[in-house]
Order: C-alpha cells, then structure tokens, then sequence
C-alpha cells in the first residue's frame, strides 16, 4: 500500500496497519519499513478476531508455496523479516485481511485471507474505493 499511499489519500482515504505486537513495537516496525501510514498493535490479536481473520495450517503455510512455486517460496523464505517473526506475540499462521471502514465506523468492504500469500493488489482496494 506504501507504494500507492498518494494514490489513496487522493481519494480521502487514511491507510491503517494492524500488528501482531504492541504499540511501541509496531511504530518501530513501521519506521523500519519508511511507512507514510500508522502501523497499530494488537498483541492479543483482538482486531484479527473482530474481523474474523483466520490461520492457515502448517501445510497451507509451509508445503502449498514450496509446491507451487519452489523459486518464489525461497526468495520469500531469504526476504522474511525475522525479527518481527521471533516476536512473541506473532503467530506466523494467522492469516490477514483488507477492509474498508468509514468514518462512522462502518466496514464497507472486508477482504479476508484466505491463503498466507492471498493478498489483493492495490488496484483491487482503489476500485472498491471508488464503487462506495
């Protein structure tokens, strides 16, 4: 999303990040990823229930991309940021979504994982922007 941040706030949109950690870990973590956009923590993982975010299974997590895709599974593997996977709040099966929510706190658009790598292009989220 940090690539089409303008693109975004053009359409008044505020970009959101929800993490696994704690507050001050996840400003760290978006510092270190140069972030335009907020990265919020949730250590109990209370937004991911709220929004009925899921977990892939071992196999899903490990297997299916080695299987698919082996090249891609190791470039992914060597580019991993472990620091944020050592931390002892993370659960590297817990899966993410995407979601629109207004500014009366209404989710207008949910996307939710439904595979570890299942994550719509920004494309996807600008023309469901555009659509409400």
């Amino acid at each position: 999303m940090q690539r089409d941040l303008e693109e975004f706030e053009s359409r008044d949109a505020k970009l959101v990040a929800i993490g696994m950690g704690t507050g001050e870990e996840a400003s760290a973590l978006a510092e270190r990823l140069g972030l335009g956009f907020p990265l919020l923590g949730d250590p109990e993982h209370r937004v991911y229930d709220a929004f009925g975010l899921g977990r892939e299974g071992w196999l899903g997590l490990m297997l299916r991309p080695v299987l698919e895709n082996p090249l891609g599974a190791f470039r992914d593997i060597a580019g991993a940021d472990l620091m944020a996977s050592i931390n002892p709040r993370s659960d590297v099966k817990r899966l993410g979504g995407e979601a629109i929510v207004d500014s009366q706190g209404v989710v207008r658009w949910l996307h939710r994982a439904e595979r570890i790598d299942d994550i719509p292009p920004n494309a996807t989220l600008l023309a469901a922007l555009a659509a409400l």
